[in-house]
């Protein structure tokens, strides 16, 4: 079954100094809770604003490290990763997000099979031992 990344987009909000409200919590801790009763919640998190703690680099022979705070039009505030038969699922899951959430944006996880042959036979075993490794990471193993 496919994965999703449902993006948060920051807004001038979700950005400030000011904290959630608490009905928002409350709301998005209500969401939360009905995609994991509904057992599509694999993973989700939100973020600080990009003025604590956000660094950008940007590659290159030298690469340009900035400090935060950045554009809010050029950030995710939050995320959850849901696993989902279609992006159709995807979306209504999104559509029930709670109001004061921001803009979602809806991407499917890219899977191994999605790279065809580029990825070769060595990549697949190494990228299947990787996800291996993370799995047992998670789980504290």
């Amino acid at each position: 079954m496919p994965r999703f990344m449902v993006f948060v987009r920051a807004t001038p909000s979700s950005e400030g100094a000011a904290e959630p409200t608490p009905e928002i919590l409350s709301a998005v801790g209500t969401y939360n809770a009905s995609l994991l009763a509904a057992g599509v919640l694999l993973a989700g998190e939100g973020l600080v604003p990009s003025s604590r703690d956000s660094v950008r680099i940007t590659p290159g022979a030298s690469p340009k490290v900035e400090e935060g705070p950045f554009p809010t039009n050029e950030l995710v505030s939050g995320w959850w990763i849901l696993k989902v038969k279609d992006v159709q699922e995807a979306v209504e899951w999104a559509r029930k997000c709670p109001e004061g959430c921001g803009v979602l944006e809806v991407r499917r996880i890219a899977e191994m099979e999605d790279f065809g042959e580029a990825l070769g036979e060595e990549g697949r075993k190494r990228e299947a031992e990787m996800r291996e490794q993370m799995e047992k990471l998670a789980r504290g193993e």
